[in-house]
Parts: C-alpha cells; structure tokens; sequence
C-alpha cells in the first residue's frame, strides 16, 4: 500500500458488502456500518468479520469491524464510502452529520443527485466542515449477493470516471480509489458531480424494460430476464432515444456525457455491437444470469423518481424536450399509484429550484 488510510462503508446491500470485500482483501482498514437492522446476516458477518468476492473478482478478507452505530463507524475513517438506495440518502445524511470532521472524504457510489443533497443539508445545519464530496455514476461491478459473506461479480468494470466538489481535490481521491481498486477498476477525471449525476446508465437501462414487458414480469417475476427477456430490438431503439435525451441535456450544460452503449463498450469489453439489445446479447455483456426481476423492482421504485425525475425536472428548466423520458414518469406513477414527478427527487429537494444554470454548475464543482 501507498499510504495508510480507513475506510468505512455506510450499507450492507450487494454493492456495500462487495465494496467491504475488495477493500479488505487490499489490506485497508474497513468498518462495515449496517443501516437498518439486525438481520441473521448481520449477526453473522458481526461475528466473523469476514467477507469474500467470487466470480469476475476473487479476493477478500477481514473487515476492522461491522456496527450499527455510526458514530463508531465513521469517527476513525478517512474515507466514507456511501453505498445504500438513492431513497436511503437523506435518512443515512441526517445519522452521519453530527459525525463530519475536518478531513473527511465522502464518496457516494453511485452518486443520484446525493451530493447536491448532502451539501444542502450541511449548509442548512450550519456544518461547515472542510470535507470532500465525491461522486461515481455507478457502481464499479455488477454483482449480487450469494451467502451472507460472499458476494459474485459477474463482472467488473475496467474504467469509470468520479469527480469531486471541491474540484481541486478531485486528484486525491482519484489517487486512493485507484490504490484500492487496482488491478480491476480505473478512476479517471469526471467534471463535476451533475455530469456524475446525469451519466448514470441505469436511467436508460431499468426502467423501459419493466415498463414495456410488465405483464410478462407480473405473471414470470422469479425468471425474468431484465437484460435478455426485456430487451427486444424495438425497445433498444425506445431505450436509445431516451438515451439521447440525456446526452441532449448534458450537451445544453457542456458536459461530456458518454452514450450509454459506448459506456457498456468502456465498462465490459468493446465489441461492433451498433444497439443496447447486440449488446445485452454479446459475449461482453455482464447480464445474461440476472433474473428475479419484479414489477416493484428498484428498477422503478428507485430508478424512475430518483434517476428519471431529477432529470426531466431539469430538462424542463434548461428547454430540452424529453418526451420518452416524461412518458416513462407518467406511465410508471400511472401502474403504481404515485405521482413520481413530485415524490421522486425535485430541484427544490436538492437545494437548486431558485438558482440559475451557471450556479447549479458552480454548486457541482
């Protein structure tokens, strides 16, 4: 190892445990804090300290320790890694807060709009801590939990980008994620956290599928296939034009937002495919074994009001037109009885509702 540097990781979901497990097999101190209960799998990895990657990524090792008390979790830690459901940030905000010091670096995996609420929440506390707010997009691997203590990565991702407010300190982060991820993921320069927020490629990915094949998922949800099943050339093309929509939005704001079937290409391995169905299809696809899908699947309860919302809302501030990006909002609050444009995430929510194009940028950097 480089340096020295701790490590906590708020959730002990599929990607919480899996960061957990690369983290401890490089040697790093690493503290587990469980959010919500005490489950038997919490017991049990409290117990043991010990947590293991298998598939596209095999290592693991002994966690420093595994708690339900977040004072404990994060008062020795340099580097706090958040990895819990975009809905899970603000109660997850409020129990960290009183615990903020100077020299913390938060690192939201993936970010979903989290930081601009993180910051809002410091600012309307009065904390004025000399900390650091990082986001990734995504979550360095697709993986799913197996056993209590072992997590399978179907498959890594060989690049992704993180950027960090304050920009200037984004280089250090960067430099300790790619110690730690060394060997399977490299971090490279994002431009502010929005571009973080709005290349998020689970937006297009998650929730057309469901939408467009939910009686199927309805009658089949223990074998649906989300990737395979739900991914016909004709909603590939739906899904790619709800695809350039972000990219229209992210154009409107000068950030390099990549398409997502070229961010598959970067992610799993490059390949001639020209659509997200060739290549949801292809060797390089990391999907093929993912079934289990549900009509109330975080594909939409989370994706559409935490992902979609914030994006159309700011869309219809900046006067770029996204009819498929609206219609999966109205469709998805229609099937399940809630109004996700006002429930999901709104610009008012975040802290950026009143302020102009050039100060959400100012307030991302």
């Amino acid at each position: 190892m480089a340096f020295s540097t701790n490590f906590t990781v708020l959730g002990s979901g599929n990607g919480g445990r899996a960061l957990c497990a690369l983290i401890a097999g490089k040697g790093f101190p690493v503290t587990m804090y469980e959010p919500l209960e005490e489950s038997e799998d919490y017991k049990k990895i409290k117990t043991e300290k010990e947590l293991f990657l298998e598939g596209n990524i095999q290592t693991g090792g002994t966690l420093k320790a595994v708690t339900m008390d977040i004072k404990e979790a994060t008062e020795n830690s340099d580097i706090i890694l958040v990895a819990v459901p975009s809905f899970a940030h603000r109660p997850i905000f409020e129990k960290l807060l009183p615990h903020l010091r100077d020299g913390h670096a938060i690192v939201l995996i993936p970010g979903n709009y989290g930081g601009f609420l993180l910051k809002k929440m410091m600012e309307e506390s009065g904390i004025r801590k000399d900390i650091t707010v990082s986001e990734t997009s995504t979550l360095p691997f697709a993986c799913r939990i197996t056993s209590y203590n072992t997590i399978r990565v179907f498959k890594k991702k060989n690049m992704m980008k993180i950027a960090t407010s304050p920009a200037e300190k984004n280089g250090k982060v960067i430099e300790i994620m790619n110690e730690v991820f060394r060997g399977t993921t490299a971090f490279t320069r994002g431009e502010n956290l929005l571009e973080m927020d709005l290349d998020n490629i689970n937006q297009p990915l998650h929730p057309l599928p469901v939408l467009l094949n939910y009686g199927t998922i309805e009658k089949n949800p223990e074998t649906f296939r989300h990737y395979i099943d739900g991914i016909t050339p004709l909603i590939s093309d739906i899904m790619m034009k709800m695809d350039a929509e972000r990219c229209a939005v992210g154009k409107k704001l000068s950030l390099n937002l990549i398409p997502t079937l070229e961010q598959l290409k970067t992610y799993y391995g490059d390949n001639d495919s020209r659509s997200l169905f060739e290549y949801v299809h292809s060797p390089e696809s990391p999907y093929k074994d993912l079934v289990g899908d549900h009509v109330h699947s975080r594909y939409l309860t989370e994706d559409v009001p935490y992902l979609v919302a914030p994006f159309v809302h700011l869309a219809r501030r900046l006067g770029v037109p996204v009819q498929v990006s609206e219609t999966c909002i109205r469709l998805a609050s229609l099937l399940h009885g809630t109004d996700y444009f006002t429930e999901g995430t709104t610009l008012e929510k975040i802290g950026l509702e009143n302020k102009p194009i050039s100060e959400i940028i100012r307030c991302a950097s």
